[in-house]
């Protein structure tokens, strides 16, 4: 293999897949990318074997060819060079890189020894705007569990309600609900009717590559349901992931018909208000309590070693007196998912959960469970 490849170009392709290689893998190979002409462009791919990338960008292909070379080590060395052209040549088991006045030799392994990454050989069998899929993403992964107990709470369900898409995400504590509209060829993908469960992590991963690609118009995706897997496809990049298996959660269980106090508040209030008050309540599990009483919207946290703190907002109130507690890093998190002007906030009891709504948008709805504290 030979190439030429802008420095610029290559440092985003590795600092995007690299994101993919574990650095405690079991196989050494896994610590790779493997670097690979395809049709003129230069591939870059990583798995986990969970999960993979594969990653096209522009290059002058001189000769054809493959290896798979240290993610760490290669990555770090191109990001260190000036913004200039890049030569890669393969020379035996050796990635041989040359640019300018820098010059390296790394070692590396036959490409038939790097797991095959999927890709997409088939008509994509749906597609979504990219801008919607990457607020839907934005919006319910923070609320995915971390913990691999359970799997199921891992992901982020993609399921087919009616005439649209809800994406839902839990950790048992909140829940993010987010709905997107359902284009004609989704109406027609059993998948989706009985709903999929995407890991929330290979969601970020594919937020990171719109994101840094700026990348507008459609995002393609496709089922393989003999081996489980999903693809989501860029015009730069491919990801590929294993479905969760399991049972989602009846999320509809949990979410409240009803309210008995509702206030709307101005959002960045709102934040700086909770932000000021977490300070305090670091010490205390996070908790911050919320006292509603003649349209004055009370915020207090404490805790012994640090102290307390109280601040006052004005709002919109609707409904009976109440009060309540939450965990600050919950309210944080979904303050920080809408751009919203102003949020409204039901609850009935100070032992249900608490609902959250950005102003103007019926698609989203944000659920956290209440702390129980001492009066």
């Amino acid at each position: 293999m030979k190439a030429l490849v802008l420095q610029e170009n290559l440092n985003k392709g590795l600092s995007l897949v690299g994101r993919l290689v574990t650095s405690k893998a079991q196989l050494p190979v896994l610590n790779n990318i493997l670097i690979a002409t395809d049709n003129g462009r230069l591939k870059l791919s990583a798995t986990n074997l969970e999960t993979g990338i594969n990653y096209w960008l522009g290059a002058k292909i001189e000769k054809e060819g493959a290896i798979s070379v240290p993610a760490k080590t290669l990555a770090e060395f191109i990001s260190l060079l000036p913004p200039e052209k890049v030569q890669l040549e393969v020379k035996g088991n050796n990635l041989s890189i040359a640019s300018g006045f820098y010059s390296a030799n790394l070692v590396g392994l036959p490409a038939s020894e790097f797991p095959v990454v999927p890709s997409l050989k088939e008509e994509k069998t749906f597609s979504f705007l990219s801008e919607e899929l990457l607020k839907g993403i934005s919006q319910t992964i923070f609320a995915a569990s971390q913990d691999e107990g359970r799997p199921v709470l891992t992901g982020v369900l993609f399921q087919l309600k009616g005439e649209v898409l809800v994406l839902v995400a839990t950790d048992g504590y909140r829940l993010s609900f987010r709905k997107m509209k359902a284009g004609k060829n989704l109406k027609e993908i059993k998948e989706f009717q009985k709903g999929l469960i995407i890991p929330a992590r290979v969601l970020a991963e594919l937020e990171k590559i719109i994101g840094i690609s700026q990348q507008k118009g459609e995002i393609g995706l496709a089922i393989s349901s003999s081996s489980n897997q999903i693809i989501f496809v860029t015009p730069e990049a491919e990801i590929v992931s294993r479905l969760i298996e399991g049972s989602f959660p009846e999320f509809e269980k949990i979410i409240p018909e009803k309210w008995t106090t509702r206030v709307v508040l101005e959002k960045e209030s709102f934040l700086r208000a909770v932000r000021t008050a977490s300070i305090f309540a670091r010490e205390s599990a996070n908790i911050v309590k919320f006292k509603i009483q003649d349209s004055k919207f009370k915020i207090t946290a404490n805790a012994p070693q640090v102290g307390d703190n109280l601040i006052e907002l004005e709002i919109k109130q609707e409904g009976e007196e109440n009060s309540i507690a939450f965990n600050s890093r919950f309210i944080l998190d979904f303050l920080n998912s809408t751009e919203a002007d102003e949020v409204s906030f039901e609850i009935t009891t100070s032992l249900n959960p608490g609902v959250f709504r950005p102003i103007g948008d019926p698609s989203y709805f944000h659920i956290i469970m209440p702390v129980r504290v001492q009066e």
